[in-house]
């Protein structure tokens, strides 16, 4: 119960945490005319950033790989409910608690699987935007590390492989 309320704890303040990628965006990119259906994979520009704090509509979708159930806890997928699982859909991360719409995506060019998202979340606390990193376990993609503001939290995924 400990170990699930730190979780909570943690995940809520990488939530409530600002973002330093202000001061390290790329320069702007041509904005992409590639199809809903393919993820962007041009890098994630200060305008991309910017309109994500906008609120403006995007066009990137997480990879296949990436979708799907996860839970932060290490025996959360057993139980029939359970307050740190989650949900990755096509352009959005569903909570407990809070919903983090899909903004922008960049792939990580020879970081294998990785990813970074601009997501603007939405929860009882307000609505913040968030500039995460998400890594596949190179093992069939078993479990999910999600990187914000220098911290790493790990998540198991629900579904079968």
């Amino acid at each position: 119960m400990k170990k699930t309320a730190a979780l909570i704890a943690l995940t809520t303040l990488l939530a409530a945490c600002g973002s330093q990628a202000d001061s390290k965006a790329p320069e702007a990119a041509e904005p992409s005319s590639a199809p809903a259906a393919t993820p962007q994979t041009e890098p994630v520009s200060a305008a991309e950033e910017e309109a994500a704090r906008a609120g403006e509509p995007s066009e990137a979708v997480f990879p296949v790989g990436y979708r799907g159930n996860w839970d932060y806890s290490d025996d959360g997928c057993a139980k029939d409910e359970s307050g740190t699982r989650f949900v990755i859909t096509a352009n959005e991360i569903k909570g407990y608690e809070d919903t983090s719409k899909l903004v922008a995506l960049e792939v990580l060019e020879g970081q294998g699987d990785a990813i970074r998202v601009v997501l603007e979340n939405q929860s009882s606390e307000g609505n913040h935007t968030l500039v995460q990193t998400l890594r596949l376990s190179p093992v069939a993609g078993i479990s999910l590390r999600v990187e914000q503001d220098g911290k790493t939290v790990r998540a198991n995924r629900c579904d079968p492989v």
